[in-house]
């Protein structure tokens, strides 16, 4: 007797549990970020609490690990791992102390800018180059040299013009120039990434740096450049959707679009041309902008088109692609469809199951270093609270609700 009144009690506590879980997996669809404001300015805590959890997985070998994962694991960790930093850092007002904040410890903009020079650190070293091919047209690839030179120039563009080192910005230049060089000496829009293949995206970023030279320095060094390469690309689209593709290979029509490429070049096009992101972001939205019981994802194929997942896409689950979604979300706030952001933002949320703990915030249960570096790269665009109407999925609640009623029967019955 003794005995099974145990096991009931213990079946019980099961039962709460999970009720317990499902309230708080239903309250994710209504998350806001918690803001925190010091003397250097206001900024976006749950970034910092992300980023605060990375810095203990990338200074113990996270990007070694992921690289026996994905192929370009290493670079791709400490980039966006850098830029979250950084976008983080944009959101103090750290010209009041004109840079000085540098050497003080205790501030977090500070720290933002010693772990993005860690990463810029890393992404230079052998082990960062290490599977880029140095033969190309422009040496290592445009993937390599994008990103690192991306990188450099979010960090310049943080720094008071009195202020920039000076070897961080002849650097900058000589990798710009090497970009614009190897663009001006082919016929196509697009760079090798490696000597196989060649990705549109990456060399989205590759340009979105040469327009950030111009911007940091108020010239128009590549404005022409810029400009022509921008009538390529006009030229080499997706005939299906009208977007930018995938993958391109030599002497063969282009390749078709798909949303975790589309979630990455979006990001980023606005910074290039507003014009033609407004366009293609249109495009975006009519043929990868989704929903599932009534919450929006990204697809990874176009609408009418099945696929399945790959090293690229990630897990494709009812056609929404995982990295689609997760960086669709600051595709969306860069081309100011903040409604779609916060939906995006508040699933990923709610089925990255993001929590905190001492300080450090994780999803997927920080199995996956990667997906944290991709989800903190778009939340870290938040640097103001966004408000905008969302769509609740009340399909999902109501499907909870019900589950909750079976609980509480067992339970009553038990």
């Amino acid at each position: 007797m003794k005995l099974s009144r145990i096991l009931k009690t213990f079946c019980r506590l099961v039962l709460i549990f999970f009720a317990a879980v499902l309230i708080f997996f239903n309250a994710g669809f209504y998350y806001s970020p918690e803001f925190e404001s010091d003397k250097s300015g206001k900024w976006n805590k749950d970034v910092y609490q992300q980023l605060t959890h990375l810095k203990a997985e990338v200074h113990t070998g996270a990007a070694a690990e992921m690289q026996r994962l994905f192929p370009e694991g290493h670079l791709f960790m400490n980039a966006l791992y850098g830029l979250a930093w950084l976008d983080f850092a944009e959101a103090t007002h750290f010209d009041t102390f004109n840079n000085a904040f540098l050497f003080y410890e205790d501030l977090p903009e500070g720290e933002a800018f010693r772990e993005a020079n860690w990463a810029l650190a890393e992404m230079d070293s052998p082990q960062g180059r290490r599977i880029f091919n140095k033969d190309l047209p422009l040496p290592y690839g445009v993937f390599y040299r994008g990103w690192t030179n991306y990188l450099l120039a979010k960090k310049l563009a943080a720094i008071a013009p009195g202020s920039r080192p000076v070897k961080d910005a002849a650097e900058f230049q000589k990798n710009c120039d090497a970009i614009a060089r190897a663009l001006e000496q082919t016929s196509s829009p697009y760079l090798q990434s490696y000597r196989t293949g060649i990705w549109p995206a990456d060399n989205v970023v590759a340009v979105a740096s040469l327009k950030a030279y111009d911007r940091i320095y108020h010239s128009s060094r590549y404005a022409y450049l810029t400009a022509g390469w921008l009538t390529k690309v006009r030229t080499q689209l997706d005939p299906v959707t009208g977007l930018i593709p995938h993958v391109v290979y030599e002497d063969a029509p282009p390749q078709g679009a798909r949303g975790s490429s589309q979630s990455l070049i979006l990001s980023l096009l606005p910074e290039i041309d507003s014009v033609f992101a407004a366009e293609q972001f249109a495009l975006y939205q009519k043929h990868f902008v989704d929903q599932r019981l009534g919450l929006p994802g990204i697809r990874e194929y176009p609408k009418g088109t099945e696929g399945t997942g790959d090293i690229d896409s990630g897990p494709v689950i009812w056609g929404i692609g995982g990295a689609a979604s997760v960086v669709g979300q600051r595709a969306a706030y860069a081309n100011e469809d903040f409604k779609l952001y916060k939906g995006l933002r508040n699933s990923i949320e709610t089925f990255g199951c993001g929590f905190t703990w001492f300080g450090k915030k994780r999803y997927l249960f920080g199995q996956l270093p990667i997906a944290d570096a991709f989800i903190a790269w778009s939340n870290s665009v938040e640097q103001t609270p966004v408000n905008a109407s969302t769509t609740v999925s009340w399909v999902i609640h109501l499907m909870s609700l019900m589950i909750l009623l079976m609980i509480g029967r067992v339970g009553y019955k038990l």
